[in-house]
């Protein structure tokens, strides 16, 4: 009986915490969000902002992403584990823990990460604040969530490639062009129809309402992540492959139109090739049964279509 008690008391200490995950190119009004979420007085919980940008220059690092041993995937990498560390010490509200892991951090990015625990609110947002183009940098900060029983939803920033490029231009130290436009070629915008855990997303284009995002985090934070929803690989019909290959390449076709409007040949030409290449890439993953099931294929054709490209 003694130890049960402890082992409750210990629980009962415990902070709670959430992870927003943040989705969107450069200069698609990340930076201006944390601020709001950061001065807004309307929430009872601490905010940590964790932005990449201090840790990971992308614009010097970026061509060796896609090389599994560059420099740049690896301090991603090692960022992740990092920020884990920190995240259960504050969870576990451990001083001796938190202050160890802020000053690894800084020793090893030269960083210093601001988080004291506090006394006032037991509630704690962790805004991750990086481009996220891929799905699968998503989908490791979700482990995280469901390893340490953490609330997790993403705030996605859906804007113009070419209003991009002009908040870009505009800042003091632009990122370069070409790093833009290829991650907004890349980036695989959430969708929640094709993979459940994505649905808990809000979607910003040129506005914020701060409102939204302070409700659905408190709620995410009453909410730790407890599964995910796995689907099952069943192979589709050849037909239904056929047909969801046609619905493409209109899409394609209808998206280089307006693509001539605002990017120049040699962008659209990059562009051209990578839409050829993911198109291949989705097809070849709905033959495997990858992608959608059977009793939504006819959903998901549309679905696919509309939101993929």
């Amino acid at each position: 009986m003694h130890i049960y008690n402890i082992v409750i008391s210990t629980k009962l200490n415990m902070n709670r915490i959430c992870l927003n995950v943040l989705v969107g190119v450069p200069a698609s009004g990340k930076t201006t969000y944390c601020k709001h979420i950061e001065t807004t007085r309307t929430h009872t919980f601490n905010v940590v902002h964790v932005c990449y940008d201090s840790f990971i220059r992308v614009d010097a690092q970026y061509d060796l992403f896609s090389n599994d041993t560059g420099s740049y995937k690896l301090r991603r990498k090692k960022l992740l584990s990092l920020m884990e560390t920190i995240i259960v010490a504050v969870k576990e509200n451990d001083r001796e823990k938190l202050e160890n892991s802020l000053t690894y951090v800084e020793n090893e990015f030269g960083v210093v990460l601001k988080i004291s625990l506090s006394t006032d609110y037991k509630d704690y947002l962790f805004v991750i604040d990086d481009n996220m183009y891929y799905r699968s940098m998503r989908l490791e900060w979700l482990k995280v969530a469901k390893k340490l029983s953490l609330g997790f939803f993403q705030t996605f920033f859906d804007i113009p490639l070419a209003l991009a490029l002009q908040r870009n231009q505009a800042r003091i130290s632009p990122i370069q062009k070409e790093v833009v436009v290829s991650m907004w070629i890349r980036l695989e915008k959430p969708c929640g129809d094709l993979h459940q855990w994505e649905k808990q997303c809000i979607c910003f284009r040129e506005t914020y309402d701060m409102n939204t995002a302070i409700e659905l985090a408190k709620y995410c934070i009453k909410t730790p992540v407890q599964g995910v929803i796995k689907i099952q690989s069943v192979p589709m019909e050849q037909s239904k492959v056929h047909q969801i290959d046609l619905l493409l390449r209109k899409r394609i076709s209808k998206r280089m139109a307006r693509a001539k409007e605002t990017m120049p040949s040699n962008d659209l030409e990059v562009f051209a090739h990578h839409l050829q290449k993911q198109k291949a890439n989705l097809l070849d993953q709905l033959r495997k049964g990858e992608c959608c099931r059977p009793d939504v294929v006819e959903k998901n054709i549309q679905i696919i279509a509309d939101t993929l490209f």
